[in-house]
């Protein structure tokens, strides 16, 4: 057989290279699409950004606010879509968007109306003195247990906050009394209006040294 036909028609380099290029080319391909699908939870979790909107929404009256329990309000925000298969609304921006339903669990501290309301006529507008003090007797949590995120609820019976799932308790401040959550609840940035409005926004914090905020895209 002639010599040039048992020769390899690759030389080493060369195959070297067909093989970076097409893991430059693979990687072309891939990556775009991975970012996309994950872009809400880089902006989350690395830039401290989220695709909810910055906005504030009404959650009811702090009137309506029964003393001694912890009561449950739906709150609906406005969540842009990097992707949906579905038929999304459109904002303003020409931004696809859909609702995001919270569930937030509202209390008096310790259970106790603040004498200022008490004291106030409803019909009345509220003061930003009597509204800073109303506002730092009011607990606005979200109802996930800061363990798994199950959806926690008011136990009558027990005076307590319960999570179903595995356990989890909290006191009527949402503060973290048994079981495997790592600290108390998630609470919202919100603030009071002059006729005693509760508006709140799609932002957490927590008060405790190992708490991490909720994923919230």
């Amino acid at each position: 057989m002639p010599e040039e036909l048992q020769k390899d028609p690759l030389t080493r380099g060369q195959f070297l290279w067909m093989g970076a290029l097409g893991t430059f080319v693979g990687a072309a391909l891939t990556i775009p699409p991975a970012v996309f699908v994950l872009d809400p939870a880089i902006k989350d979790i690395l830039q401290g950004k989220s695709d909810v909107m910055d906005e504030w929404k009404e959650l009811g009256s702090v009137f309506d606010i029964p003393p001694g329990e912890a009561v449950t309000q739906l709150v609906e925000f406005t969540q842009k879509q990097t992707y949906d298969a579905g038929q999304p609304a459109v904002d303003r921006t020409g931004s696809n968007v859909r609702p995001l339903t919270n569930a937030v669990l509202i209390s008096w501290k310790d259970g106790k109306v603040p004498g200022v309301l008490e004291d106030t006529d409803e019909e009345k507008p509220l003061t930003q003195t009597e509204r800073d003090e109303i506002g730092s007797k009011l607990n606005v949590m979200s109802n996930a247990c800061a363990h798994m995120g199950c959806p926690t609820r008011w136990s009558e019976e027990e005076k307590e906050i319960v999570c179903p799932c595995h356990g989890g308790i909290y006191d009527i401040n949402g503060e973290h009394t048994g079981g495997p959550p790592p600290h108390g609840l998630w609470r919202y940035a919100f603030h009071i209006t002059e006729e005693g409005d509760i508006l709140v926004k799609h932002q957490f914090h927590v008060k405790s040294s190992n708490a991490t905020k909720p994923y919230v895209v």
